[in-house]
């Protein structure tokens, strides 16, 4: 097959030179209507259960009072229908804008609403940017506290094209303590530092095992990889979250942890997560308000003045 489905957005673009006049780009930086902040999770390597922290977390702050969503941004390997349970067509309303699907008070656009599951998306990056731009800007969202964006791994065209793009919050990265893991995790922490991105911090995944027979939390991997590696980066630990074999069983059918069994250890574990990623926000908007007035920032610069002069 081609590749390229039919999306309710047109992302039927220009193969050709991304500077042609047929290709499409927005507004750099532009805001996304209705959307008040976006946290990016991200992780070096596959495989870690990142879109397992991002379901898991949307969940947790809809549970604490936020208006979330979910942007699946892996566009080659989208797993965010299946685990929020919203495998199914992209609705459109009465003036034909496209709108998010919506489940467990959570809601969620993903390739995934569009793609059958067995299809490949064969996309270079023209394509690319311009789908990701038009994922933001072209689908109708609700008015939302935090929009999170689930990337894929690594540090390639997708996380580079939404940090060019998109104005970020934040990013949370997501890593277990196996080495190679927290190795990468490193690279994606630079990424974002060096893009001038604040890094919320890391959260150690599966660095532990809940079992399911006597309810003992057993670890897996020796402790302290991924602590010591925030201490070293200067970006907040920000827990660890057990590995839960149920929470795989509820995913498969539509149900994050945090929905399914709200009273179990990694669901507690995703809710600490969820308000440090809440209480992060809220530093970044008083730090935005600061900036944008006038008198807050005659006041830094006079602070600075005087300093020097001392």
């Amino acid at each position: 097959m081609s590749g390229l489905p039919e999306f309710p957005i047109d992302v039927q673009v220009n193969r050709g030179d991304p500077g042609s006049e047929q290709a499409w780009y927005a507004e750099p930086q532009a805001p996304v209507a209705g959307i008040e902040d976006i946290v990016l999770v991200a992780s070096g390597k596959g495989g870690v259960g990142k879109s397992t922290v991002t379901v898991n977390l949307a969940c947790a702050l809809a549970r604490a009072g936020k208006r979330v969503g979910i942007l699946d941004a892996d566009l080659y390997g989208p797993s965010i229908t299946r685990m929020m349970g919203t495998d199914r067509e992209l609705p459109v309303d009465d003036e034909g804008r496209t709108l998010p699907v919506q489940n467990h008070g959570v809601w969620t656009v993903s390739v995934g609403n569009v793609l059958p599951p067995e299809a490949a998306l064969v996309w270079k990056g023209p394509l690319v940017t311009q789908a990701l731009t038009q994922m933001f800007h072209d689908i109708a969202w609700p008015e939302l506290d935090i929009l999170l964006v689930d990337l894929p791994p690594g540090t390639g065209d997708v996380p580079l094209t939404i940090l060019e793009q998109i104005p970020v919050t934040g990013a949370v990265l997501v890593t277990t303590p196996q080495k190679l893991s927290v190795v990468d995790a490193a690279r994606g922490i630079a990424m974002f530092h060096d893009l001038d991105i604040p890094v919320f911090g890391l959260v150690e995944h599966m660095g532990s095992y809940l079992c399911p027979c006597c309810g003992e939390v057993q670890p897996l991997f020796p402790d302290g990889a991924a602590k010591a590696l925030a201490g070293r980066k200067h970006v907040k630990f920000l827990g660890g979250v057990p590995l839960d074999p149920e929470g795989q069983m509820l995913a498969d059918g539509g149900l994050p942890l945090v929905i399914g069994r709200p009273e179990s250890v990694a669901a507690a574990a995703f809710s600490d997560l969820a308000l440090e990623v809440s209480e992060a926000v809220g530093r970044e908007r008083a730090s935005r308000t600061r900036e944008s007035s006038d008198e807050m920032r005659s006041k830094h610069e006079t602070f600075w003045e005087n300093l020097l002069d001392d």
